[in-house]
């Protein structure tokens, strides 16, 4: 049997398990990485979700920067962990169901690509794993905003 090597492991974390090597919208298809993830902490207190989702977000800063310097490309479409934290973070407190999905789902890849700010500022000012998961949490924290005031 051969040797698993450190980095296809941080490679495997990084893209969702292979979701970041979809074709065409990477970033999309790493998104539903995030949906496991709410299903398993969405029995969790909020507190518990919230601290689950930190502890993740810390995780996927550094899973993140040493995939970019496996990579040689500080935010590679193959890195999709930072949607799933993002998009994760951007779910505490919204209750499981198909139309709160699809709405999650939407308005976070809608903030994502868009990137207004503070969103474009952390992707232009920060730097390694930071930077490419903060822009991500902030999407996040813009969509949790939207869900609490017009669907939560």
């Amino acid at each position: 049997m051969e040797h698993i090597k450190k980095e296809d492991w941080v490679l495997f974390l990084a893209s969702g398990g292979g979701l970041g090597s979809l074709p065409w919208v990477p970033g999309s298809w790493g998104s539903f990485g995030a949906l496991p993830l709410w299903l398993i902490f969405s029995g969790l207190s909020q507190g518990w979700y919230l601290l689950a989702v930190l502890l993740f977000s810390w995780f996927a800063v550094i899973v993140a920067g040493a995939a970019g310097e496996y990579l040689r490309v500080n935010d590679s479409p193959v890195i999709v962990i930072d949607e799933i934290a993002g998009l994760t973070l951007a779910l505490t407190g919204v209750p499981l169901g198909l139309g709160n999905t699809v709405a999650a789902f939407l308005l976070f890849r809608f903030f994502d690509i868009v990137k207004p700010f503070p969103a474009n500022w952390c992707e232009d000012n920060l730097s390694g794993g930071l930077g490419v998961v903060a822009d991500d949490l902030v999407a996040g924290l813009m969509t949790w905003l939207v869900m609490h005031i017009f669907v939560v």
